[in-house]
């Protein structure tokens, strides 16, 4: 009773209490601090170091002074004080070099451990029954540490590359550029589901930390959850700095539900690997077609979750699409309609669910790119699509697709500098977005339409880096070597003509070969060598087999307008005009920089089309 009696006198828990508030404040102000980079990321563990050391130490001084009078500081006081002391700045100055060596590590490695990339967990289940699941838990968490402004997340396109590979650990994370890797398997043993997370360094592919943890067989969404507070832990841990993750917000609450979408999500990711791949079209509609039953028994699961109806809807425009491009355009009719009554479902629980906007207006705008209708029904469509997209992008910033078809219908319209907007926000929000190498050729075009050659140079070169095999960028150097502030050189064009040979699709390569032989003559001409160039363009294969829509005469004359043959670019134009019965270069064409120097000459107003 006397030792409590003491306490209360000396005030030992009104003093501790404010010492821990008030450390902790200060904890949540220098997190903050590091979060908008106003503070290097050390700050957070040395704080919490000396922090940690000074709960004893307030204690030691609320027994000598929080009693009432005056107080003095006895030898014993001095002596804990001291020691208290000197153990703070000796593990201070301990931490402080281990983050720095850390850091210093990943600066010299080009890692930063703060970004991150979440590879696939792995299904470790005797049956294999539990990939999809695995899938599950990995996007949710992939989305959930998405939203932490202070982390570097690489989409779930970037990683999908990856899952059932066998790469090792730091090859993935220099080829994603990241420092931190999470890791982890799901396995069934009797009636419980094992989760195990490893938090792997990107620098040596070594295991940091790991954890696990264990719940009732068939409780997914709680297994998701318990994944998630599994990773944070393990993220503060290896980053020094509080990560908190967001409540995901599944949309449901019945297990079942979430695994039938999670099964279908998977089927939906073979059909579109199976295509990529080169595959049997019958294969990837019919994982389509079983992703969509899934879909409606998910419906049944949980008839108030909008997911499923919004994903129906992605499934029959991916089935649209193939059908388009395999002709069958009667099919592409019927799905572009079962896919809009999935969407209009949706919208009517949920009239701003993101999801289904977008898929909405991605049906509209496949309705006017693969069924070829009437002028004012494209018109109509197209303005309804944007609508839609807009709308989407609204409700969720992130969606990268949504600002990537906005792209393309700003592009459409003409409107050039909303078109390269969407373009880098698509990027931004997801560099590794399937498709993005249409979105680097897209920027790389306007950016050459405006003149603004650098720029169209740097999209080139970095679609070049990421997509290695693509034609279409060793295209646009060609294309920019020939501009006038391209460098004319006539080696590089030379090789890069026969890179363009080697790599562009069989199907196309006649016209590719043409397309690179006029980049070359222009190259050529640009370095005086006005008769080489000549016995270039007499090699061109113009014939119909090659060139249907007779383009290459038209980038013939722009070559030779571009590089100081008006004459010859007029001739040009003869010869395809002469091909093309009617062809004109359409409505302000006189104002592209390619026909700068043939403004006002004789006999060119008859290629531009006064409406």
């Amino acid at each position: 009773m006397q030792l409590f009696k003491e306490i209360k006198e000396r005030r030992l828990v009104p003093y501790a209490a404010a010492y821990l508030v008030t450390g902790f404040i200060a904890l949540e102000a220098v997190d903050q601090l590091i979060s908008y980079e106003m503070a290097p990321e050390v700050a957070y563990p040395v704080t919490l170091v000396l922090y940690l050391f000074g709960i004893p130490s307030s204690f030691v001084f609320a027994w000598f002074h929080g009693a009432p009078g005056r107080q003095y500081a006895p030898r014993f006081e001095v002596m804990v004080q001291s020691g208290l002391a000197v153990v703070a700045i000796t593990t201070t100055v301990f931490v402080y070099r281990a983050q720095s060596v850390r850091l210093d590590l990943a600066g010299r490695s080009g890692l930063p451990p703060t970004s991150v990339a979440v590879l696939y967990f792995q299904d470790e289940s005797a049956s294999g029954d539990l990939a999809p699941v695995a899938d599950g838990i990995t996007e949710a968490l992939i989305d959930q540490l998405s939203r932490i402004r202070s982390l570097d997340v690489v989409s779930r396109n970037g990683v999908l590359p990856f899952r059932g590979t066998e790469t090792r650990a730091d090859s993935i994370a220099r080829t994603l550029s990241v420092g931190t890797l999470i890791q982890g398997g799901v396995a069934q043993s009797g009636g419980r589901l094992r989760i195990t997370t490893r938090l792997v360094d990107g620098f040596s592919g070594a295991d940091i930390e790991r954890a696990s943890v264990e719940i009732p067989a068939g409780e997914f969404l709680a297994a998701r959850d318990s994944v998630a507070e599994s990773v944070s832990r393990l993220l503060r841990e290896r980053l020094g700095e509080e990560v908190r993750l967001r409540e995901l917000q599944a949309g449901t609450s019945s297990s079942d539900a979430w695994a039938l979408a999670q099964r279908a999500a998977r089927l939906m990711d073979d059909a579109e690997a199976n295509m990529e791949a080169g595959g049997e079209l019958g294969a990837s509609v019919g994982a389509l077609q079983q992703a969509d039953s899934l879909l409606a028994l998910a419906e049944v699961a949980d008839a108030d979750w909008v997911r499923p109806l919004a994903t129906r809807a992605l499934v029959a425009q991916r089935r649209a699409w193939f059908a388009a491009t395999s002709g069958d355009i009667d099919a592409a009719a019927a799905q572009i309609d079962t896919g809009l009554a999935h969407a209009e479902r949706a919208l009517q629980m949920n009239p701003r669910d993101a999801a289904a906007l977008e898929q909405r207006g991605t049906l509209k705008l496949l309705r006017t790119v693969a069924l070829a209708p009437p002028r004012d029904e494209v018109e109509r469509l197209m303005a309804e699509a944007r609508t839609d997209l807009e709308a989407a992008i609204v409700e969720d910033p992130a969606l990268a697709s949504a600002h990537d078809r906005l792209s393309f219908l700003y592009a459409g319209a003409g409107d050039d500098v909303q078109a390269v907007l969407s373009a880098r926000r698509a990027l931004e929000e997801d560099a590794y977005l399937r498709g993005a190498e249409g979105i680097y050729n897209r920027l790389v075009s306007i950016q050459y339409d405006l003149e603004q050659f650098r720029d169209a140079r740097t999209w080139c070169d970095e679609g070049g880096r990421r997509f290695p095999n693509d034609y279409r960028f060793t295209e646009c150097r060609l294309l920019l070597m020939a501009t006038p502030q391209g460098d004319a050189s006539v080696e590089e064009a030379w090789s890069l003509l026969a890179r363009l040979d080697s790599i562009a699709p069989e199907s196309i390569r006649s016209y590719t070969r043409g397309y690179g032989q006029i980049m070359v003559a222009g190259v050529l001409r640009k370095s005086a060598l006005p008769d080489s160039a000549e016995s270039v363009l007499a090699s061109v294969d113009h014939s119909e087999a090659v060139d249907p829509q007779r383009q290459l005469f038209v980038l013939e004359a722009a070559i030779r307008a571009t590089t100081g043959d008006a004459d010859g670019a007029i001739a040009a134009l003869s010869r395809w005009v002469a091909s093309t019965p009617g062809g004109t270069l359409g409505p302000g064409a006189e104002l592209h920089w390619w026909w700068r120097s043939l403004r006002g000459r004789p006999g060119f107003e008859q290629f531009v089309s006064p409406e």
